[in-house]
């Protein structure tokens, strides 16, 4: 089959639920392919290239690189120094990218938000699955349009989306003001997503692609008549699909 929606998974070693990603991203209408970067500098893909060829593209989590440097940031070194890639542009001619926990992480090294944001975790006290509540804020996010408040799993519970201390009132005001603050903890009000200003970069810490199915909700067995229905991160990619369908 050939399809005319095609999205790109940077598969870079130790991403981590990459078969999930291309589940979502296949089941919402996308044709997709799962490259490293080395597999990427072999095909000469260049920024041209990927905006052609590509609608979407995917940054995943885990520890890519075995976080070597610091999570995330090697995978964006390789992004702007070796591929050549500049994700502001690719996102400024239409197109959409998704970075979740390290490749959100990815996504802040990047600059694609600003200068002045950087989440931590306490690695030693991380490990483990929890689910929270988040609502879209704003409408400024594509990935997010029209959706309700979300339960999504969080692979790294420490996790938290920090503002550096130095210009926090100044960065904080420009997120709500610019709509860039599009994903918040129901019970907290915590950042735990942001969108950049075209609203098509949306970089996250909870994960849709661990919940494409009901049956993948811990107690999806209390409502078994569920059993065949969609999870609620997979309404996530039929808005990108829809999006890039208009």
């Amino acid at each position: 089959m050939i399809h005319s929606l095609r999205a790109l998974i940077i598969d870079a070693p130790g991403s981590r639920a990459v078969e999930s990603f291309a589940s979502g991203l296949e089941r919402a209408g996308f044709g997709v392919e799962c490259l490293d970067p080395s597999e990427i500098r072999s095909l000469g893909l260049d920024q041209e290239q990927l905006c052609l060829k590509y609608r979407v593209l995917v940054l995943p989590g885990g520890a890519t690189y075995s976080n070597t440097i610091y999570p995330g940031k090697s995978l964006a070194v390789e992004i702007e120094h070796s591929l050549n890639w500049n994700l502001k542009s690719y996102a400024e001619r239409g197109n959409l990218v998704l970075g979740v926990d390290t490749g959100f992480l990815t996504l802040l090294h990047l600059k694609v938000f600003g200068e002045d944001y950087a989440y931590l975790s306490d690695g030693a006290s991380c490990s483990g699955e929890s689910w929270i509540k988040v609502f879209p804020s704003g409408n400024r996010c594509v990935w997010l349009k029209g959706l309700g408040t979300l339960e999504l799993p969080l692979t790294r519970t420490q996790d938290r989306f920090q503002i550096d201390p130095g210009s926090y009132v100044e960065a904080q005001g420009r997120l709500e003001r610019l709509g860039m603050a599009c994903l918040k903890e129901e019970s907290t009000q915590n950042i735990m997503g942001l969108c950049d200003q075209t609203g098509r970069i949306l970089g996250m810490l909870p994960h849709p692609e661990l919940f494409l199915s009901w049956t993948e909700y811990p107690d999806w067995g209390l409502a078994s008549s569920r059993a065949s229905a969609p999870g609620l991160g997979f309404s996530i990619f039929e808005n990108a699909a829809r999006y890039c369908a208009q």
